[in-house]
């Protein structure tokens, strides 16, 4: 298929900046469309298009994250929720999630209605709003979360350096409505990671609860079992199945030192020290462990699993009875894990979470 300027200059504009573009013109409307059937254009919602080679580069988060920053380009007064929002903030979730292709608006009335396939309104009668601006700096696009209004950034700032602006609920409202919508492992990633980022207090969260006539106990229970150290979402997943799997809550990134060397520490990312003396150490091996260079350092396999074997040798010296290493599959099926934590003797609470009973605060009964 022949070039098209105008297309291709909208889209290298859009890549650049990282979101769709939308035809501006009764003719780049037509070539797009063309484009579209013949497969060289997607269109993942009305008048929003990319080139496909990008767009499929893109995580399904990402996806998210340019349709959402076109949308808030052709309306700029729309304030994203739920979902979107969480994906505007960056928050640490399962991708899947995405699977729908629903964007989320917050609508101050009219029912929980779509006025497009792909658009579901949340109704909040009187949204915290938060600013999502981002600005071209020599080191690259930097990313603001602001409380003003738009046009006070601007004001301030003048347009030279915004590349756009984006309107979001606030964190402790986005955090709300994502803990009311998915479950509590589906959840717990978005609500660690706005915790260990800093985004929320446990207050804050609660004092959003407080304003509002839903039942938060969901939330509440979230934010009971919610903990920063979880380093990444893989993690959070983990330790969130942990819990429903009905095992007691372990200690986190709990430092161990080498008795033959006490310089050098280990951290363990989940720890159980049991009644009877033993010392149970859960290591959350994610696949970049092994093949992604910024984590393995550029070491070769063998020496990254050799070091593992060495860690472990060193975490047995400082007393650790039994070492279990699982993998994202392993928690996504579930019984891999709980076969091997039961293998292990860890502690079990007694009842699933689904039985537990919490108070007003979502703590324990």
């Amino acid at each position: 298929m022949r070039t098209h300027t105008d297309i291709d200059r909208l889209s290298a504009t859009a890549e650049r900046n990282q979101r769709c573009f939308a035809p501006e013109t009764n003719a780049q409307r037509q070539a797009a469309i063309t484009r579209l059937r013949s497969g060289a254009l997607v269109r993942p919602y009305h008048n929003a298009y990319a080139r496909t080679a990008y767009w499929t580069s893109l995580s399904a988060a990402e996806q998210a994250r340019h349709l959402i920053r076109e949308l808030a380009r052709q309306r700029p007064n729309r304030v994203f929720a739920g979902l979107s929002a969480a994906a505007m903030l960056e928050l640490e979730y399962g991708w899947s999630l995405h699977g729908d292709g629903m964007v989320f608006l917050a609508s101050p009335a009219g029912g929980a209605t779509r006025s497009h396939a792909s658009l579901r309104r949340l109704i909040i009668r009187h949204p915290p709003v938060v600013t999502i601006v981002r600005t071209r700096e020599r080191t690259g696009i930097v990313t603001t979360l602001a409380k003003d209004r738009p046009e006070d950034i601007v004001a301030h700032a003048g347009t030279a350096d915004i590349i756009d602006m984006t309107r979001i609920t606030a964190p402790e409202r986005t955090l709300v409505d994502c803990g009311l919508r998915y479950s509590f492992v589906q959840a717990l990633p978005m609500f660690d990671s706005a915790l260990r980022r800093g985004l929320v207090t446990r207050d804050g969260v609660l004092e959003m609860c407080d304003g509002m006539h839903a039942d938060c106990g969901p939330v509440l229970r979230l934010l009971h079992y919610a903990n920063p150290l979880n380093e990444n979402g893989g993690e959070s997943l983990c330790y969130a199945t942990i819990i429903e799997e009905g095992f007691v809550v372990p200690e986190l990134q709990h430092v161990f030192l080498d008795p033959d060397a006490p310089w050098v520490k280990h951290r363990a990312d989940f720890v159980w020290h049991t009644p009877d003396g033993r010392v149970i150490v859960l290591e959350y091996d994610g696949t970049d462990k092994y093949v992604n260079p910024a984590m393995t350092k550029r070491r070769d396999i063998r020496d990254v699993v050799r070091d593992e074997r060495a860690r472990e040798d060193a975490l047995r010296r400082a007393g650790v009875t039994a070492i279990i290493r699982t993998s994202y599959d392993e928690v996504i099926r579930r019984y891999p894990l709980r076969h091997k934590l039961l293998d292990a003797r860890v502690p079990m609470t007694g009842m699933l979470m689904h039985e537990r009973r919490t108070d007003a605060r979502g703590r324990e009964r």
